[in-house]
């Protein structure tokens, strides 16, 4: 078996905004395994700001390391917690070259859109992309990013964007916070819009610590609060049974490929929303996969994954 890896960059059509910064590229490694037959899999690297991962360089060294017996070797020598994304891509690139069939999977219908937005956008500016993409596309579950300005300004447009997407048939908004505050009282504030039943859930309102963790776990039952997990979540199979969250999964992010598949797979547990670090097709291929082995599973939400045509510059698709 033989294996390589090749870096890319590719340019967003918009450049993302996230409470963690503005991002106009997206960088990764591919990585691919053959063997003698010709049969090929391919994995990807894709770490991400914020997610306690390791930095693409220090993934591209492991890649340089030597042979692969070599690098699985030098991977087997450190804590399972180091390098989960260099991990993910070494399992599924042999996940897939073993299983060629993994690939002809359907292209994901009924994925969450994302809605780009930058700080300048006013509610109505955003409203008016969902209503677009409501008349255009079957699109009905969007993500809009938060914690880009003010408290108190967040609110107001979180009010505004749920008040008038509700008059939208069939609507559900999914808020993102990528962890912005850290404060309870944030909480009583944002624990008020579960009044919307627009609102499907916010995600990683606050910054991912275990004391906030906790705290967050306490929220759908005592205060009906619609709250996902994301940042919090390398190892969901952690996560209680009875958890009233939902787990947004990054699988590229996850470095048990293995132990993330049988954790998707049961009947029982926390909801769930396969989501997307913004993959190349390798890593888009492993999103497919995972979407469509669980796709009967009641557990499994609309998955988080964009088209590509709505986040990639032209020049790179």
């Amino acid at each position: 078996m033989t294996f390589s890896f090749a870096n890319y960059s590719r340019t967003f059509r918009v450049p993302l905004k996230t409470a963690r910064g503005i991002f106009p590229t997206r960088d990764g490694i591919v990585v691919t395994l053959a063997d003698a037959r010709g049969n090929v899999g391919r994995g990807e690297i894709a770490p991400w700001v914020g997610f306690g991962c390791e930095s693409l360089g220090d993934a591209e060294k492991i890649c340089r390391a030597g042979t692969l017996r070599q690098i699985l070797n030098r991977l087997e020598s450190l804590p399972l917690q180091e390098f989960p994304c260099t991990r993910h891509a070494l399992a599924a690139a042999k996940f897939f070259l073993e299983n060629p069939n993994a690939h002809d999977v359907p292209a994901i219908e009924n994925a969450a859109a994302l809605i780009f937005r930058m700080p300048e956008f006013s509610a109505k500016h955003v409203l008016k992309k969902i209503e677009d993409a409501v008349l255009k596309t079957r699109s009905r579950i969007f993500k809009i990013k938060i914690g880009l300005g003010d408290f108190s300004d967040e609110i107001k447009f979180c009010k505004e964007i749920l008040n008038t997407a509700g008059t939208f048939d069939g609507v559900r908004i999914r808020f993102d916070a990528n962890g912005t505050w850290n404060t309870a009282g944030a909480l009583d504030v944002l624990a008020g819009l579960g009044a919307f039943p627009t609102l499907e859930f916010i995600e990683q309102p606050l910054a991912p610590t275990p004391e906030n963790d906790a705290l967050i776990f306490s929220l759908p039952r005592e205060r009906a609060m619609k709250v996902a997990l994301d940042e919090s979540l390398r190892e969901p199979w952690h996560l209680p049974e009875d958890a009233a969250i939902v787990a947004v999964v990054k699988p590229l992010l996850v470095g048990n490929f293995e132990k993330l598949r049988a954790w998707l797979a049961q009947s029982s547990g926390a909801r769930y929303v396969i989501s997307s670090v913004f993959e190349s097709d390798a890593g888009n291929a492993v999103l497919r996969f995972l979407c469509d082995e669980n796709k009967n599973n009641p557990r499994q939400l609309s998955p988080g994954i964009p088209e590509p045509r709505q986040i990639w510059a032209e020049e790179n698709l």
